[in-house]
This record gives structure tokens, sequence and C-alpha cells, in this order.
């Protein structure tokens, strides 16, 4: 009893997690990363297809840029450790070219691309929403 209980939950647990939409939602073992490929499909809407390749695939590494450009990785969010690259082609020196860290944002200084640190200010948190200044009150 015990044992077909295990393989049922077993059974619930690759499906549900087969089921992701998105490689955000996916695990890939170590040494591979998650990819969204389209499936087969007879007519729209149709679902892709989450397969996790080899990491020597990933971004950058089979890619070639014509020069003078070069080729620039940016991370496409996931809960494993090795995620998506998406590879492009970049003119060197400019901001398209650089990477910057979460809470920076590129800006030219002197000609040159430097990270800076970024707050975005609350209106862009928030759109045009009102805060509500009762929550901000003592009682």
């Amino acid at each position: 009893m015990n044992s077909i209980l295990h393989r049922f939950f077993l059974v619930i647990i690759v499906i549900s997690f087969c089921d992701a939409d998105t490689c955000i939602d996916k695990f890939c073992p170590p040494g591979t990363f998650c990819d969204e490929r389209p499936g087969p499909c007879v007519k729209p809407p149709c679902r892709t297809i989450l397969a996790c390749l080899p990491v020597e695939a990933n971004g950058c590494a089979r890619m070639e840029c014509s020069a003078p450009k070069v080729c620039v990785e940016r991370v496409r969010p996931c809960i494993g450790r090795s995620c998506k690259e998406i590879a492009t082609c970049e003119t060197p020196n400019t901001c398209a070219a650089v990477v910057c860290p979460p809470s920076q944002k590129c800006e030219l200084e002197n000609g040159k691309p430097s990270c800076k640190k970024f707050i975005p200010p609350t209106r862009g948190i928030i759109g045009k929403a009102v805060l509500d200044e009762k929550q901000f009150q003592e009682n």
C-alpha cells in the first residue's frame, strides 16, 4: 500500500513539474539550463516545450558576432543555478554592451559606459496610485 501511495505522489509531482509554462518555474539538473522551444502545434495557441540543455549551448557559447560588435549575455530569471542567457551582438563601449547588476543602470560618463546606482522614484513603482495618508497617522 505504501509503495502504491508513493508512486501516486511521484506521478503527481512529475505531472505538475512538467506542466510549467516557462523556465522561471522549471528546475534543471546541474550543468544544464532551461530553454523554451516552440512545440508541435496544429492550431494556436501552442504550448512551448521546456528542455534542459547543456550549459555549453548557453548564451554566447555558440554565437559569433561580426566585427566590431561583441556578444553580450543577459540572464533570464529562473529558480535554478544556471539560467538561460540571451545572447545579442552589441557595439562595444555603449550601454547596450554593458550588463549592470540589479539596482544599477548604465550611463555614459565622458563617453564611456558605467554602471551607476539607480533607485527608481516611488511614482515609477506605484504608477498613478495614490497613497492613503491615513495609514501613516498615529491612532
